[in-house]
Protein backbone atom coordinates (compact mmCIF):
# COMPACT_ATOMS: atom_id res chain seq x y z
CA UNK A 1 0.00 0.00 0.00
CA UNK A 2 1.40 4.04 -0.74
CA UNK A 3 0.10 6.52 1.14
CA UNK A 4 -0.02 9.00 -0.90
CA UNK A 5 1.55 12.84 0.73
CA UNK A 6 1.08 16.03 -1.37
CA UNK A 7 2.38 18.47 0.56
CA UNK A 8 5.86 20.20 -0.74
CA UNK A 9 7.98 22.68 -0.37
CA UNK A 10 8.92 25.20 -3.19
CA UNK A 11 12.17 26.71 -3.17
CA UNK A 12 11.02 30.17 -5.59
CA UNK A 13 12.50 32.20 -2.74
CA UNK A 14 13.66 32.58 0.51
CA UNK A 15 11.16 32.10 3.54
CA UNK A 16 11.68 34.30 6.14
CA UNK A 17 11.10 32.33 10.38
CA UNK A 18 7.72 33.76 11.99
CA UNK A 19 8.16 35.30 15.27
CA UNK A 20 5.23 33.40 16.57
CA UNK A 21 6.85 30.52 15.64
CA UNK A 22 9.54 28.45 17.71
CA UNK A 23 12.80 27.95 15.66
CA UNK A 24 13.58 24.01 16.26
CA UNK A 25 17.10 24.39 17.76
CA UNK A 26 15.31 25.93 20.63
CA UNK A 27 13.23 22.76 21.63
CA UNK A 28 15.34 20.06 21.70
CA UNK A 29 14.83 19.30 25.22
CA UNK A 30 11.61 19.77 24.97
CA UNK A 31 8.90 18.86 27.60
CA UNK A 32 5.05 17.68 27.41
CA UNK A 33 2.92 20.40 28.46
CA UNK A 34 0.50 18.37 31.88
CA UNK A 35 -1.76 21.50 31.48
CA UNK A 36 -2.96 22.16 28.47
CA UNK A 37 -3.67 26.04 27.29
CA UNK A 38 -4.71 27.45 23.62
CA UNK A 39 -5.53 31.39 24.80
CA UNK A 40 -5.29 32.74 21.51
CA UNK A 41 -8.66 30.22 20.32
CA UNK A 42 -12.66 30.73 21.03
CA UNK A 43 -15.02 27.77 21.82
CA UNK A 44 -18.23 29.46 19.85
CA UNK A 45 -20.18 26.17 20.64
CA UNK A 46 -20.29 22.67 21.93
CA UNK A 47 -18.84 21.63 18.26
CA UNK A 48 -17.23 24.53 17.26
CA UNK A 49 -14.09 26.57 17.44
CA UNK A 50 -12.20 29.06 15.99
CA UNK A 51 -7.98 29.70 15.95
CA UNK A 52 -6.10 32.21 14.35
CA UNK A 53 -3.13 30.26 12.11
CA UNK A 54 0.08 31.93 11.32
CA UNK A 55 1.88 31.36 7.67
CA UNK A 56 5.19 29.42 7.33
CA UNK A 57 5.77 30.89 3.95
CA UNK A 58 2.59 29.53 2.91
CA UNK A 59 2.17 26.76 4.83
CA UNK A 60 -1.27 27.15 6.98
CA UNK A 61 0.14 26.22 10.69
CA UNK A 62 -2.25 26.24 13.73
CA UNK A 63 -1.44 25.31 17.49
CA UNK A 64 -2.81 21.77 18.78
CA UNK A 65 -1.82 19.22 20.88
CA UNK A 66 -0.83 15.89 20.14
CA UNK A 67 -0.38 13.27 23.31
CA UNK A 68 0.53 16.90 25.62
CA UNK A 69 3.03 18.00 23.72
CA UNK A 70 1.91 21.45 22.12
CA UNK A 71 3.03 23.12 19.22
CA UNK A 72 2.61 23.80 15.38
CA UNK A 73 0.68 22.09 13.00
CA UNK A 74 0.19 22.59 9.63
CA UNK A 75 -3.25 22.20 8.12
CA UNK A 76 -2.43 20.10 4.89
CA UNK A 77 -5.86 18.37 3.45
CA UNK A 78 -3.53 16.85 1.07
CA UNK A 79 -2.39 13.84 3.66
CA UNK A 80 -4.84 11.47 4.33
CA UNK A 81 -4.06 10.39 7.85
CA UNK A 82 -2.42 12.63 10.85
CA UNK A 83 0.93 12.69 10.03
CA UNK A 84 3.43 13.08 13.07
CA UNK A 85 6.80 14.20 13.29
CA UNK A 86 9.03 11.37 13.90
CA UNK A 87 11.77 13.67 15.78
CA UNK A 88 9.64 14.51 18.38
CA UNK A 89 7.27 11.40 18.52
CA UNK A 90 8.54 7.49 18.83
CA UNK A 91 6.81 4.30 18.12
CA UNK A 92 4.51 2.36 15.81
CA UNK A 93 5.36 -0.62 13.79
CA UNK A 94 5.93 -0.28 9.61
CA UNK A 95 3.76 -2.24 7.91
CA UNK A 96 4.59 -4.04 5.03
CA UNK A 97 4.53 -2.23 1.78
CA UNK A 98 3.91 0.60 3.50
CA UNK A 99 5.50 3.85 2.74
CA UNK A 100 5.03 7.08 1.44
CA UNK A 101 5.56 8.84 -1.89
CA UNK A 102 5.51 12.70 -2.13
CA UNK A 103 5.46 15.13 -5.65
CA UNK A 104 8.84 13.87 -6.47
CA UNK A 105 8.55 10.46 -6.35
CA UNK A 106 10.96 10.15 -3.50
CA UNK A 107 9.30 6.64 -1.25
CA UNK A 108 9.98 7.06 2.47
CA UNK A 109 9.41 4.59 5.03
CA UNK A 110 6.12 5.12 7.26
CA UNK A 111 5.64 4.15 11.04
CA UNK A 112 2.05 3.46 12.30
CA UNK A 113 0.45 4.06 15.60
CA UNK A 114 -2.55 4.86 17.84
CA UNK A 115 -2.08 8.95 18.68
CA UNK A 116 -3.19 8.81 22.26
CA UNK A 117 -4.92 12.39 21.86
CA UNK A 118 -5.28 15.28 19.88
CA UNK A 119 -6.36 18.34 21.41
CA UNK A 120 -7.01 21.35 19.35
CA UNK A 121 -8.83 24.36 21.38
CA UNK A 122 -11.48 22.83 23.32
CA UNK A 123 -11.95 19.96 20.53
CA UNK A 124 -10.36 16.73 21.67
CA UNK A 125 -9.99 13.79 19.07
CA UNK A 126 -9.24 10.36 21.04
CA UNK A 127 -7.24 6.91 19.39
CA UNK A 128 -6.72 8.74 15.90
CA UNK A 129 -4.71 6.69 13.85
CA UNK A 130 -1.49 8.51 13.03
CA UNK A 131 1.56 7.77 10.51
CA UNK A 132 5.05 8.67 11.66
CA UNK A 133 7.40 10.52 9.26
CA UNK A 134 10.03 12.45 9.49
CA UNK A 135 9.82 16.31 9.09
CA UNK A 136 12.78 17.40 9.42
CA UNK A 137 13.37 18.93 5.89
CA UNK A 138 10.18 21.23 6.32
CA UNK A 139 11.41 22.34 10.07
CA UNK A 140 15.08 23.40 8.34
CA UNK A 141 13.23 25.51 4.99
CA UNK A 142 11.04 26.86 7.53
CA UNK A 143 13.13 27.15 10.45
CA UNK A 144 10.29 26.61 13.04
CA UNK A 145 8.95 23.55 15.07
CA UNK A 146 6.59 21.15 13.42
CA UNK A 147 4.82 18.57 15.14
CA UNK A 148 3.16 17.26 12.93
CA UNK A 149 0.00 17.59 9.98
CA UNK A 150 -3.47 17.66 10.52
CA UNK A 151 -5.52 15.65 7.11
CA UNK A 152 -7.97 14.07 6.23
CA UNK A 153 -8.93 11.91 8.87
CA UNK A 154 -9.20 14.66 11.48
CA UNK A 155 -11.22 17.12 9.48
CA UNK A 156 -13.54 15.18 7.72
CA UNK A 157 -16.59 15.27 9.95
CA UNK A 158 -16.05 18.89 10.31
CA UNK A 159 -16.89 21.76 8.10
CA UNK A 160 -13.81 23.89 7.79
CA UNK A 161 -13.59 27.37 7.28
CA UNK A 162 -10.20 28.66 5.79
CA UNK A 163 -10.41 32.70 6.21
CA UNK A 164 -7.48 33.97 4.50
CA UNK A 165 -8.37 37.80 5.31
CA UNK A 166 -8.73 37.05 8.91
CA UNK A 167 -6.20 34.80 9.33
CA UNK A 168 -8.04 32.41 10.86
CA UNK A 169 -10.19 28.86 11.20
CA UNK A 170 -13.65 27.78 12.01
CA UNK A 171 -14.19 24.06 12.62
CA UNK A 172 -17.49 22.84 13.32
CA UNK A 173 -18.80 19.38 13.57
CA UNK A 174 -21.34 17.93 10.97
CA UNK A 175 -24.01 15.90 11.40
CA UNK A 176 -24.08 12.19 8.83
CA UNK A 177 -25.91 14.57 6.33
CA UNK A 178 -23.43 17.31 6.85
CA UNK A 179 -25.14 20.12 8.36
CA UNK A 180 -23.86 21.97 11.14
CA UNK A 181 -24.33 20.76 14.89
CA UNK A 182 -24.14 24.19 15.58
CA UNK A 183 -26.29 26.18 13.54
CA UNK A 184 -24.74 29.53 14.58
CA UNK A 185 -21.45 28.22 14.20
CA UNK A 186 -21.06 30.67 10.88
CA UNK A 187 -23.79 33.17 10.48
CA UNK A 188 -22.54 34.68 7.06
CA UNK A 189 -24.35 33.33 3.68
CA UNK A 190 -21.97 32.20 1.06
CA UNK A 191 -22.02 34.05 -2.14
CA UNK A 192 -20.37 30.85 -4.07
CA UNK A 193 -19.93 27.46 -4.41
CA UNK A 194 -19.02 24.67 -5.96
CA UNK A 195 -19.02 21.13 -6.10
CA UNK A 196 -15.77 18.36 -5.89
CA UNK A 197 -15.48 14.81 -5.89
CA UNK A 198 -14.28 13.08 -3.30
CA UNK A 199 -11.49 10.41 -4.30
CA UNK A 200 -10.30 8.60 -1.63
CA UNK A 201 -9.48 11.76 0.69
CA UNK A 202 -8.34 13.94 -2.60
CA UNK A 203 -10.86 16.78 -2.90
CA UNK A 204 -11.75 16.46 -7.31
CA UNK A 205 -12.80 19.94 -8.87
CA UNK A 206 -13.83 19.88 -12.75
CA UNK A 207 -12.19 23.20 -14.47
CA UNK A 208 -11.07 24.88 -17.32
CA UNK A 209 -8.48 26.57 -19.12
CA UNK A 210 -9.83 28.93 -21.63
CA UNK A 211 -12.07 25.90 -23.35
CA UNK A 212 -10.01 23.05 -22.28
CA UNK A 213 -11.16 21.30 -19.54
CA UNK A 214 -9.05 19.92 -16.63
CA UNK A 215 -9.30 18.40 -13.57
CA UNK A 216 -7.57 19.47 -10.73
CA UNK A 217 -6.97 18.49 -6.93
CA UNK A 218 -7.21 21.06 -3.54
CA UNK A 219 -4.53 20.65 -1.25
CA UNK A 220 -4.09 23.13 1.63
CA UNK A 221 -0.59 22.14 1.63
CA UNK A 222 0.97 22.63 -1.97
CA UNK A 223 2.72 26.39 -1.55
CA UNK A 224 1.99 26.49 -5.37
CA UNK A 225 0.07 25.49 -7.57
CA UNK A 226 1.34 22.01 -9.62
CA UNK A 227 0.45 22.02 -13.61
CA UNK A 228 0.67 17.99 -15.09
CA UNK A 229 3.48 18.45 -17.17
CA UNK A 230 1.27 15.99 -19.53
CA UNK A 231 -1.53 18.15 -19.71
CA UNK A 232 -2.86 19.28 -23.67
CA UNK A 233 -0.50 21.06 -25.59
CA UNK A 234 -4.01 23.89 -25.64
CA UNK A 235 -3.36 24.11 -22.06
CA UNK A 236 0.80 24.86 -22.06
CA UNK A 237 -0.42 27.38 -24.68
CA UNK A 238 -1.43 29.41 -21.12
CA UNK A 239 1.44 28.94 -19.04
CA UNK A 240 3.80 31.24 -19.09
CA UNK A 241 7.57 30.20 -17.76
CA UNK A 242 9.57 32.39 -15.85
CA UNK A 243 12.35 29.67 -14.98
CA UNK A 244 13.26 26.68 -13.27
CA UNK A 245 13.39 25.85 -9.15
CA UNK A 246 13.68 23.13 -7.02
CA UNK A 247 10.56 21.10 -5.64
CA UNK A 248 11.19 19.89 -2.21
CA UNK A 249 8.76 16.61 -1.27
CA UNK A 250 7.98 14.69 1.92
CA UNK A 251 11.08 13.19 1.73
CA UNK A 252 13.76 16.19 1.82
CA UNK A 253 14.68 15.10 -2.12
CA UNK A 254 14.50 17.89 -4.60
CA UNK A 255 13.76 17.59 -8.26
CA UNK A 256 13.89 20.64 -10.90
CA UNK A 257 10.74 21.38 -12.37
CA UNK A 258 9.65 25.19 -14.39
CA UNK A 259 7.94 27.59 -12.73
CA UNK A 260 5.66 30.19 -14.12
CA UNK A 261 2.21 31.42 -14.29
CA UNK A 262 -0.72 29.60 -15.39
CA UNK A 263 -3.55 31.95 -17.15
CA UNK A 264 -7.11 31.63 -18.08
CA UNK A 265 -8.36 28.96 -15.56
CA UNK A 266 -11.83 29.00 -14.44
CA UNK A 267 -13.92 27.35 -12.36
CA UNK A 268 -17.04 28.85 -13.77
CA UNK A 269 -18.16 31.73 -15.05
CA UNK A 270 -17.52 33.84 -11.72
CA UNK A 271 -14.55 31.64 -10.14
CA UNK A 272 -11.70 32.48 -12.30
CA UNK A 273 -8.20 32.45 -11.33
CA UNK A 274 -5.79 33.60 -14.00
CA UNK A 275 -2.51 34.29 -13.37
CA UNK A 276 -1.61 31.75 -10.67
CA UNK A 277 1.89 30.86 -9.89
CA UNK A 278 1.81 27.05 -10.57
CA UNK A 279 4.91 24.66 -11.12
CA UNK A 280 5.28 22.44 -14.42
CA UNK A 281 5.56 18.65 -12.52
CA UNK A 282 4.94 14.97 -13.86
CA UNK A 283 1.84 13.98 -11.73
CA UNK A 284 1.86 10.27 -13.18
CA UNK A 285 3.00 9.04 -9.23
CA UNK A 286 -0.15 10.27 -7.73
CA UNK A 287 -2.26 9.42 -10.09
CA UNK A 288 -1.75 6.08 -10.31
CA UNK A 289 -1.62 6.06 -6.40
CA UNK A 290 -5.31 7.29 -5.94
CA UNK A 291 -6.59 6.41 -9.33
CA UNK A 292 -7.00 9.67 -10.33
CA UNK A 293 -6.27 11.84 -13.49
CA UNK A 294 -5.34 15.00 -12.24
CA UNK A 295 -3.92 17.45 -14.55
CA UNK A 296 -2.70 19.70 -11.39
CA UNK A 297 -3.60 20.84 -7.92
CA UNK A 298 -4.08 23.89 -6.44
CA UNK A 299 -3.39 25.10 -2.86
CA UNK A 300 -2.12 28.66 -1.63
CA UNK A 301 -2.52 30.42 -4.92
CA UNK A 302 -6.03 29.76 -4.64
CA UNK A 303 -6.91 29.67 -1.20
CA UNK A 304 -4.93 33.01 -0.18
CA UNK A 305 -7.66 35.09 -2.21
CA UNK A 306 -10.70 33.55 -0.70
CA UNK A 307 -12.78 32.73 2.67
CA UNK A 308 -13.43 29.15 1.88
CA UNK A 309 -15.63 26.61 3.37
CA UNK A 310 -14.58 22.75 2.51
CA UNK A 311 -17.43 20.43 3.91
CA UNK A 312 -16.28 16.85 3.07
CA UNK A 313 -19.98 15.11 3.70
CA UNK A 314 -22.06 17.04 1.42
CA UNK A 315 -18.96 17.11 -1.33
CA UNK A 316 -19.27 20.91 -1.79
CA UNK A 317 -16.98 24.24 -1.39
CA UNK A 318 -18.69 27.33 -0.12
CA UNK A 319 -17.04 30.98 -0.78
CA UNK A 320 -17.71 33.73 1.82
CA UNK A 321 -17.73 37.50 0.82
CA UNK A 322 -14.40 39.16 1.09
CA UNK A 323 -15.09 42.07 3.90
CA UNK A 324 -14.88 45.41 2.39
CA UNK A 325 -13.44 48.56 4.46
Amino acid sequence: MIIRLFTFLAIAGIALPLRALVPPDAIRGELAVSRLAFPRSTRLGPHTIRVPFELAGRLIVVEAAAEGLLGNFIIDTGSSKLILNAIHYKGGISPSQLASVGTTGEVEEVNVRPARSLSWSSLSFEKIQAHLIDLSHIEGKKNIRVLGLIGYEVLKDYELLIDFQLQQITLTRLDDSGERLDSLAILEEPEDSLDFHLKGHVITLQGWVDKTPVQFGLDSGAELNLLHSRVKRKVLNHFQISRRVNLNGMGGGEVEVLAGKLYRFRFNDRIRCSGMRTLLSNLDDINASFGTNLQGLIGYEFLCLRRTIINYKKEKLYFLKWYRP
